[in-house]
């Protein structure tokens, strides 16, 4: 594996692209009180937005965890923790002291009738009052990202492990991985929340009482680094089982419609409010099948090099940083105009990405001690060789 793997930009891409337009529905939700909520709500669009509900985030930490194997083959040691911390915990601590202030500005202007400025609630307010919800301080949406520095630290030793040669543990995973018991691979993540649930019971995206989640994200994690690390013995089958995930994703995506996001409350299976075993099961069936339906098609169509497709891989790390905080303004004005839900979910995704997408753009012309703050190396690529296409940062 000498080469970049297109694709692999691509589904990251991808990835950040729905969560984006997720979000951007989020507040019309008719029973997900969001940071901003809208008086007009949409089951429709709240029943269309369970399907990428299920396995967006999966899709993320999967693409995330390949990137780590990617970066294993040039970094080491140290060096390698050294890395992830500058390109992680700076954003995060920078998004957290600055970027994600006005969302919590927006929110407490719209939900609570806050009258001060930004610069007076941010110098007064947002660091004084305590943890978000009842306080305002918050990492918002940067949890993914402070996750993902907690899984590098600690599943470093083991990535180690298993980079060792004659891994036992690696050869099992691709002797699965070649047969059809790849799909069986998401008991993994099923078993570790069922475990942990009663300690931690509530998905709470706060990392020290999150225990259940947080192995269910580590999971997907370490199969994207076992995925990768195996990639040329494992790319084949995965490829030609491309029709059969879908079709596995296909059946079960219909099943979770009729029996649980479309089926009464009181006949259904579960949902995400009511999470019993067997709809987390169904779930995270549909991510893994839909994990590997992707990796199957993106490997197959969508590998082809792209000078253009190198810059956005670049810049879609900025873009998510500010994301959210552009939804949350886009809804605070778009709102008021009282226009149909649907109407109103396209205005705000098109805002987010043209706004957000500036924001990348600009972003990368900062000077170089500045660019770690949202995510960048510290100098601006001149341009792509062959040899710097061949490594890929998650």
């Amino acid at each position: 594996m000498t080469d970049r793997l297109y694709y692999v930009d691509r589904l990251r891409i991808f990835a950040f692209a729905i969560l984006i337009f997720y979000h951007s529905s989020a507040a019309f939700f008719p029973d997900m009180p969001w940071l901003i909520h809208s008086d007009r709500t949409s089951s429709t669009l709240a029943l269309i937005m369970d399907f990428p509900r299920a396995w967006r985030l999966a899709l993320l930490f999967f693409v995330s965890g390949m990137g780590v194997a990617f970066s294993f083959r040039t970094d080491a040691g140290l060096k390698f923790l050294r890395r992830r911390t500058v390109r992680l915990l700076v954003p995060l601590l920078f998004a957290m002291a600055v970027i994600v202030v006005p969302q919590v500005w927006y929110e407490r202007m719209y939900e609570n009738g806050y009258e001060g400025s930004l610069l007076e609630f941010w110098l007064t307010r947002y660091f004084t009052e305590g943890r978000y919800p009842t306080g305002n301080f918050t990492w918002a949406h940067m949890w993914f990202v402070a996750y993902l520095l907690v899984m590098s630290v600690i599943c470093y030793p083991i990535f180690l492990y298993l980079c060792r040669p004659a891994n036992p543990v690696a050869a099992w995973f691709e002797r699965i991985a070649k047969t059809n018991l790849v799909y069986l691979l998401f008991l993994l993540p099923l078993a570790l929340n069922l475990a942990l649930s009663p300690i931690f019971p509530r998905e709470t995206n706060a990392l020290y009482n999150d225990g259940a989640w947080f192995a269910v994200w580590a999971s997907w994690f370490g199969l994207g680094f076992l995925t990768a690390r195996h990639h040329r013995a494992l790319i084949g089958s995965i490829i030609a089982k491309r029709f059969v995930s879908a079709a596995l994703a296909l059946v079960t995506t219909v099943l979770l419609y009729l029996f649980a996001w479309a089926a009464p409350a009181d006949q259904a299976i579960g949902n995400y409010v009511n999470d019993t075993p067997l709809f987390k099961a169904a779930i995270f069936l549909l991510a893994w099948s839909m994990i590997l339906t992707s990796i199957g098609f993106a490997a197959r169509h969508f590998n082809a090099p792209d000078a253009r497709l190198l810059v956005m891989n670049r810049l879609v790390f900025p873009l998510y940083i500010v994301h959210q905080t552009v939804i949350v303004a886009a809804l605070y004005y778009v709102l008021p105009l009282d226009l149909p839900v649907v109407a109103s979910f396209l205005a705000v995704s098109a805002v987010t990405f043209v706004i957000s997408g500036a924001f990348a753009v600009a972003a990368d012309f900062l000077p170089g001690p500045m660019r770690p703050l949202v995510g960048l190396t510290t100098s601006r690529p001149a341009a792509q060789t062959r040899r710097q296409a061949a490594k890929f940062e998650a």
